[in-house]
């Protein structure tokens, strides 16, 4: 018997945490047999026909989890590891600015009274992943 796992991805903003967002669309991907579409090129196995098809449904897959503030970053693209990567270059960054917003975010970072410690902890580790 096969079973069927259902994802329910938060559209990726560009102001969630990408490092989780980008996990669970790798799930999804591997769950529907496209994990190859991210691979810089295509593999000997797969015939070219069948590798544009996976890239078009994988780049669909990876689009439909994002906002509308994110997806017109990446509607030029077709092939899903140039989507993947531009996604990673413009979220995974360090510039300057963003290690400045993290820096004030731990800093002005505290738990409020009668706040639940494991969603503080939560939130901690969201700042620092």
């Amino acid at each position: 018997m096969t079973s069927s796992i259902k994802f329910d991805v938060p559209r990726f903003n560009g102001t969630r945490n990408f490092s989780l967002w980008q996990t669970w669309v790798k799930d999804i991907l591997n769950q529907n047999g496209m994990k190859k579409a991210l691979l810089e090129k295509k593999p000997d196995s797969i015939t070219q026909d069948d590798w544009e098809e996976l890239q078009e449904k994988a780049g669909l897959t990876i689009r439909t989890c994002l906002g509308d503030e994110v997806v017109h970053q990446v509607l030029d693209l077709v092939n899903s590891k140039e989507i993947w990567d531009k996604l990673e270059k413009m979220y995974m960054s360090k510039s300057p600015s963003s290690k400045l917003y993290l820096k004030q975010r731990l800093y002005l970072f505290k738990m409020s009274e009668g706040s639940n410690l494991i969603q503080h902890v939560n939130q901690f580790n969201q700042i620092t992943d």
